[in-house]
């Protein structure tokens, strides 16, 4: 297949041709995101370089973003090239690219049409591992089950009284699963959720604890309650930490939580052509 996109000059030729998924797979070495974070919808191009690709996080297209993975040492225009070509495949498919994503300290120049609004790290992690059922469940905390839709005010409240980067979404159907831990009386400690990727791989969100309440275990009890339903329901359970919160990271690893990459994600919207 003929190359889409690439920069000769005075500097080394990067070339970027488009493939399918199955050979994103091929190429990528079966990477975890490629595995579990893409579906059937990517748009994905190859090269000498690495492995780049652009899909739908959620179902039904929505939030179209994605990642440029290339080899230590690779020109510092290569991840620029790929976004360009796949933001010229998306517009092709009537979409537009929302958010991209680079290993830190790799360059990014985003094309004509799009201009850059924000950006953040985090950490992509996954496990096949349940969790095991051995740990005390912290004393007088008992889980239940709230409704996304019915229940949604309840969650906004908490997870913003308790995080400023709450990201549960409650009440938009994105949740398949959300979690609460109260006390014996019935007070609020917590609250998590399994969310569905578009690739239909369940992946955790909104987890968070009573500022009053943290370092007892209750992060830990809904995170492995919540690991538990995404294995059960698909053999494989993912979620995205900020690279900063480290007492998050760490409890994350210690359920088996492994990290496939760490990002730098810039946030995209249509600018001045």
């Amino acid at each position: 297949m003929a190359a889409t996109g690439g920069v000769c000059g005075m500097v080394a030729c990067v070339t970027w041709a488009p493939i399918d998924r199955a050979e994103l797979l091929e190429r990528s070495g079966q990477d975890p995101w490629v595995r579990w974070a893409t579906s059937s919808q990517v748009l994905a191009v190859a090269g000498e370089q690495g492995w780049a690709c652009v899909g739908p996080w959620r179902p039904q297209l929505a939030h179209w973003g994605g990642t440029a993975v290339v080899r230590p040492g690779s020109p510092g225009q290569a991840e620029s090239e790929a976004l360009e070509v796949l933001a010229r495949l998306a517009e092709e498919q009537g979409v537009a690219v929302e958010w991209f994503s680079t290993h830190p300290g790799r360059e990014l120049a985003v094309p004509a049409g799009l201009e850059t609004t924000g950006s953040g790290r985090w950490d992509f992690m996954w496990t096949r591992e349940a969790p095991p059922t051995a740990d005390p469940v912290p004393q007088g905390v008992e889980l239940e089950e709230l409704h996304d839709h019915d229940d949604a005010d309840l969650i906004e409240t908490f997870g913003r009284r308790h995080s400023e980067s709450f990201e549960g979404f409650p009440g938009q159907g994105f949740a398949t699963l959300w979690l609460a831990a109260r006390d014996a009386g019935g007070e609020l400690l917590g609250v998590g959720a399994l969310h569905e990727l578009a690739s239909g791989i369940p992946h955790l969100a909104g987890i968070v604890v009573a500022a009053d309440r943290r370092g007892q275990g209750i992060g830990r009890l809904l995170t492995a309650e919540l690991t538990r339903a995404a294995i059960a329901e698909a053999g494989v359970s993912t979620l995205g930490v900020y690279s900063d919160n480290t007492v998050a990271t760490r409890l994350y690893a210690g359920l088996g939580y492994r990290t496939a990459h760490r990002f730098h994600t810039r946030s995209l919207t249509a600018g001045m052509q």
